[in-house]
């Protein structure tokens, strides 16, 4: 069945047919109606097309209709100089479309290169021809005048057809092709011209065969208008990849035999042939020097290309580093969690600040003991475990991270579930024993929750949060502890007090109370335990109130070293003279301080105490918690005595005294009513060659008893309070009186 052709096809059929008939039928009376094939073809192509490109094609085809109906219509006669200087214009706007049309967005390849370069070497040798070679001969005028006229346009045919051509490889390249067949009818007409006019009929007027080729070159500019192609859109094209390394013979072949058409079509002047073979030559050379040029600049484009890839991968390789350096930094390296950064991150956006929300934090119970006892690799590989653990709540919590430690935090916009799910973060910690290199290791955590309104800012919440985990480790741990605003009350508190400690320290505004240590079967003094006191504001802060709070903050250690040195100063005197000895407390903070040895030993040296008069005195619970450091035995063997205090209250274990470096046995006051306990504690000291030290004896009746129970030495509201030194040296005066 037959099928009709596409619309440019019909257009390009129906055009060659016209204007062919028109010439055989018509000759050169065919003016009026070579005209209104013109005014068909300019409709098709000002209907089909839009665009500048376009435009300049449509304005080129009206200047040669206009040219037209001028010459075969009018009264006119004219020159060929005249004639051919007035279809300037429109060979102009076309070749200015034309360009348009073909222009490209990358930098072309050598093939094209080739095309352009040699295009513009054959328009500068036809330039040379008309206007340099022929001149120089010394032809007739006509002729000169002629072919020089034919020469110029040839450069604009060429011109024309180099600019379509850019388009053969890109997405019009059919509508490119068949521009550059209308390039070359326009080209070709000149080149017949040249070679068949010698003054007679024109190539202007119907009737000659280049007007004839000058009429296909109108038909195929409408089929190249009617194309699909012609609609494509002018996006970059790749460059070639291969790059051609042969010269390109076909230009080079062109741009030789043009300048020699002079010889063939007028082979009996001789005259005509040297300059052309000279101007042969050169253009030969110049094409081969363009493509040499192409080739150093392919070369630099596949340089910076390769630069280019290189550039490439660096930056890959650097945003895929910023990648895991931004991951890192939102992430717990150790368990893969989100870390605390993150975690006020995701509390101050706009989804968690401004709806309500709550944050539980949750923390192992002794956590330093497993550390202690089998290393911090396994310490890390606990966690690790236990942050599984904790992901199981992922998807009832906004994000689950690690703030460092072994504490852990959730974080959840419901507070309605919040009591509930960390009741279930402790028992999923408590229920199964972590295993590890077959180790099972038992743990119990404690957890803070607080709830916040919206707005709060991320610090405070997390703030209240770690208030209420303390308040659980405070009551013992394995529990939930729930924030209140009187924790934050303490908390300031603390913080004040802390920073009145500092002061303190500073303004010597802490100092020193003793009280009296006695021999009950003797009534004389024996010695005495420095008490520390502060007065602030004019007000004695309770020991109880502010030691606490040294031991939180860590100035516990500063203010011990002061208590020894004051205690080592002023009881210097008193056992060189009265062999009253000197009691000072000491934390874990100062055992397991590595100086604290040579700390002690060089107060000694500098206040003039002998180590038999100073007595440091050691909690149960601080004495089995340094039982691993050397100081203690360090400091026995220059003399220095150790005492237990408060016994009784802690292990109050006998392999403990066996194996502990202990000089003396400090009884705590709750079991000096129960003389059965009492007598216990006396007998266990005497047969360890302990000192024994009855504590808070207030009547009496208390002394008499310690006394018939033969303890060593008691201390207590009834023997004297605490009080200042000046107190104490007049009591121990008034003791050594006494004795004597």
């Amino acid at each position: 069945m037959f099928k009709t052709p596409p619309g440019w096809q019909c257009a390009l059929i129906i055009g060659v047919v016209a204007v062919t008939a028109t010439h055989l039928l018509a000759g050169t009376s065919g003016g009026p109606l070579f005209v209104a094939i013109q005014a068909v073809a300019l409709a098709f192509v000002v209907r089909a097309r839009s665009g500048t490109g376009w435009r300049l094609v449509a304005a080129s085809q009206l200047a040669g209709l206009a040219w037209t109906a001028w010459w075969t219509l009018g009264p006119f006669h004219a020159t060929t100089t005249q004639s051919g200087l007035s279809l300037a214009p429109q060979y102009a706007l076309f070749g200015a479309g034309a360009l348009l049309l073909t222009r490209r967005r990358r930098t072309i390849g050598l093939a094209e290169i080739g095309v352009e370069a040699g295009a513009v070497v054959l328009g500068l040798a036809m330039v040379a021809w008309s206007f340099v070679v022929l001149p120089y001969l010394g032809t007739a005028n006509y002729l000169q005048v002629s072919n020089a006229m034919a020469g110029l346009f040839a450069v604009l045919d060429l011109t024309i057809l180099a600019a379509a051509m850019r388009g053969l490889t890109g997405p019009r390249r059919m509508s490119a092709w068949l521009l550059s067949a209308a390039g070359a009818s326009l080209l070709g007409g000149h080149l017949v011209y040249a070679a068949t006019d010698s003054g007679g009929t024109g190539p202007f007027l119907p009737g000659g065969l280049p007007f004839l080729i000058f009429q296909l070159a109108g038909v195929l500019i409408v089929a190249a208008a009617l194309h699909p192609a012609a609609a494509a859109p002018g996006v970059a094209v790749p460059a070639p990849t291969q790059v051609d390394r042969r010269p390109p013979a076909r230009m080079v072949a062109i741009a030789v035999a043009a300048p020699l058409l002079p010889i063939a079509t007028r082979h009996d002047e001789p005259a005509i042939w040297v300059p052309a073979v000279l101007t042969s030559a050169l253009c030969g050379l110049l094409v081969l020097r363009i493509w040499l040029l192409a080739r150093v600049s392919r070369r630099h484009a596949r340089e910076a290309e390769r630069r280019s890839t290189a550039l490439r991968a660096a930056i890959d390789e650097q945003a895929a580093l910023q990648r895991r350096l931004q991951y890192r930094a939102g992430h717990d390296a150790l368990t893969g969690l989100a870390n605390r950064d993150l975690l006020l991150e995701q509390l101050a956006g706009p989804g968690v600040r401004d709806r309500a929300h709550c944050l539980i934090l949750c923390s192992l119970d002794g956590f330093k003991e497993v550390n202690d006892s089998y290393g911090h690799p396994v310490g890390d590989e606990v966690l690790r475990q236990l942050a599984g653990r904790l992901l199981l709540f992922a998807p009832e919590a906004v994000l689950v991270a690690r703030l460092g430690g072994d504490e852990f935090g959730l974080l959840l916009t419901d507070p309605g579930v919040a009591a509930e799910l960390a009741a279930r973060v402790l028992d999923t910690v408590a229920g199964v024993p972590v295993t590890v290199d077959d180790r099972r290791i038992h743990l119990t955590a404690s957890a803070g929750l607080a709830d916040a309104v919206p707005g709060n800012p991320p610090s405070a919440v997390l703030g209240d949060a770690d208030l209420a985990l303390r308040k659980a480790k405070r009551a013992g741990g394995a529990r939930l502890g729930y924030f209140d605003d009187s924790l934050r009350a303490e908390q300031h508190e603390r913080a004040h007090l802390a920073a009145g400690l500092r002061q303190a320290l500073a303004d010597e505004s802490l100092f020193l109370h003793y009280q009296p240590v006695v021999d009950p079967a003797s009534g004389r003094m024996t010695g005495v335990e420095a008490l520390m006191r502060w007065r602030r504001d004019g007000e004695l802060v309770p020991p109880a109130v502010f030691i606490p709070v040294a031991e939180q903050t860590g100035l516990i250690g500063a203010i011990g070293d002061r208590a020894l040195r004051l205690a080592c100063a002023r009881a210097a005197g008193w056992f060189r003279r009265d062999g009253v000895y000197v009691t000072v407390n000491v934390s874990t903070y100062q055992l397991r301080d590595p100086s604290f040895a040579a700390t002690v030993l060089g107060i000694l040296a500098e206040t003039g105490l002998a180590p038999a008069g100073l007595v440091l005195e050691i909690t149960e619970s601080v004495l089995i918690d340094a039982a691993d450091t050397p100081v203690l035995g360090r400091l026995r063997e220059h003399g220095i005595r150790i005492a237990i205090d408060d016994f009784g209250t802690g292990y109050s274990s006998l392999a403990y005294l066996r194996t502990l470096p202990v000089d003396i046995l400090k009884i705590d006051r709750s079991f000096i009513g129960d003389v059965s306990i009492t007598r216990a504690i006396l007998e266990l000291a005497r047969s360890q060659d302990l000192v024994t030290v009855a504590e808070g004896v207030e009547t009496a009746t208390q002394a008499e008893q310690l006394r018939e129970l033969r303890c060593d030495l008691v201390q207590g509201y009834y023997f004297g309070r605490p009080a200042a030194p000046e107190v104490i040296e007049t009591l121990i005066r008034e003791s050594s009186a006494t004795a004597a």
